[in-house]
């Protein structure tokens, strides 16, 4: 069994080291939405939710005419109205209205956030953007949500026109590679990370086996891939890997190439429409062994469907930060605002996205110059300078020391916003686990990072 290994405390991220060759793109797809956890409301307990007011009224919409919007900081907000994951496009949206707010009650210049539809699709993410930079004249972008989204608005409309551009929930391995003239970041870990993460469970649980089965696409693949690097140099071996379609009636076949071997553990990257399916499967034929679970498929409906006495037990990982204050009051403020409990993946980083964008602009001195903005995104980002919070005491406190001259570092919701040369940033994954039917977190928090004393030589620095 794979035991006592001491864990170097070298925080990592192997987009350099480890992933190599051709990325592809990746087709995030965002978990289920689950009733809350200490995960997805962290700081909130149930009393503190009955203390919350009920009658306040959801924030309008910043997106006014143009002729209102003089003087203002025009921010593009690529979201899912349509599509497969329109059941998240509205919270996202707030998320972001609600920054603009913050930013603008602390005394900083107006935001309007104008939102356009992607529907999941990389031409209509194009034309949104275009219509967002040649209409709207927006000073950045924020989105996409999907992977490929993303990644085809950057090299057909905002790399080529300098515009910025900051996802909140692409986790796509190639937007590290991508030659994007540094004009591209994101506020949400890669999956490097996660791959990490979930082969340091896998061996963590003294799994020396692995049996995969992915989505056949770029988020897929790239997991996967991430996750057999980092398996195998901690000594472990996939001894069954196999790919799927999206919409496939049946999964027998795949399941039992990736069970043949009778692996230790048998890991899932799927989203949770596909997860439901195959492991409904896989309970049927009789599968005795572990299972581990990526972030697509954190499902309370997939759960439910599946049975959660199957389940019981089961781990898998997720993007989510460490409990702080910042991160209770960005939650406390979405419910008074729009009277929702703020449980949607990815709200946090939108939040702190926009709010980016401000203090960067300020730091500039400019409404409407992309690059001068992006070029003071790090300096408010990573410092020298005094930390600020995202709070709307932190953001009034941040503009205030920007108006002064004086440098800061935003710690954001989500954490440290300290982006490298990559746009890449650093953070968290949380363990989670199902118990009693329900998904909840363990309360682990895992930095991506290898065991020093491992097959690979070591720990590995970014």
């Amino acid at each position: 069994m794979l035991k006592d290994r001491a864990f170097a405390h070298v925080v990592i991220f192997l987009a350099a080291v480890l992933v190599a060759g051709t990325l592809a793109c990746s087709s995030e797809s965002e978990p289920e939405e689950t009733e809350p956890t200490p995960t997805s409301l962290p700081a909130l307990t149930g009393s503190d939710l009955m203390q919350l007011t009920d009658d306040t009224k959801p924030a309008t919409s910043s997106q006014d005419s143009a002729a209102s919007r003089k003087g203002s900081l025009v921010i593009g907000n690529l979201v899912d109205t349509s599509g497969p994951h329109a059941k998240f496009g509205e919270s996202y949206s707030r998320a972001a209205e609600l920054a603009a707010r913050h930013i603008t009650e602390a005394g900083g210049t107006p935001v309007t956030i104008v939102h356009r539809d992607t529907g999941t699709e990389a031409a209509k993410g194009i034309a949104a953007a275009r219509e967002l930079i040649e209409t709207e004249g927006v000073a950045a972008i924020v989105g996409a949500r999907d992977g490929d989204v993303t990644i085809a608005v950057a090299e057909s409309v905002t790399v080529p026109g300098e515009i910025l551009l900051i996802s909140p929930s692409t986790t796509s391995m190639a937007l590290t590679a991508l030659e994007d003239k540094d004009f591209v970041f994101r506020t949400v870990v890669s999956n490097t990370g996660q791959g990490t993460v979930l082969a340091t469970v896998a061996t963590g649980e003294d799994h020396e086996t692995a049996g995969i089965l992915h989505i056949n696409d770029a988020y897929g693949q790239g997991l996967a891939d991430q996750f057999t690097e980092v398996f195998e140099i901690l000594g472990g071996k996939v001894v069954g890997r196999v790919g799927h379609d999206e919409g496939q009636e049946s999964y027998s076949s795949e399941l039992a190439q990736a069970i043949a071997e009778d692996p230790d553990v048998f890991v899932a990257i799927s989203y949770p429409e596909q997860a439901e399916a195959y492991l409904s499967e896989l309970v049927e034929i009789g599968y005795t062994g572990k299972l581990l679970l990526a972030d697509a498929a954190k499902s309370s409906e997939m759960v439910e469907a599946v049975g959660g006495d199957a389940l019981e037990g089961t781990l898998g990982t997720n993007f989510a930060p460490r409990e702080n204050r910042s991160l209770k009051a960005f939650n406390t403020a979405y419910w008074n605002a729009f009277s929702e409990v703020p449980s949607a993946p990815f709200l946090a980083q939108t939040y702190d996205t926009v709010v980016l964008i401000a203090l960067a602009a300020a730091k500039a001195g400019t409404i409407d110059d992309s690059k001068a903005i992006r070029n003071a995104l790090r300096e408010v980002a990573t410092g020298p300078g005094t930390e600020v919070t995202g709070e709307p005491e932190g953001i009034k406190e941040a503009l205030k020391l920007i108006s002064d001259g004086k440098d800061i570092d935003y710690e954001g919701v989500t954490g440290s916003m300290e982006f490298n040369e990559n746009g890449d940033v650093n953070g968290t994954i949380e363990i989670w686990k199902i118990e009693g039917g329900e998904i909840v977190s363990t309360g682990r928090f895992e930095f991506p990072y290898v065991p020093a004393k491992s097959k690979g030589g070591g720990a590995i620095a970014w």
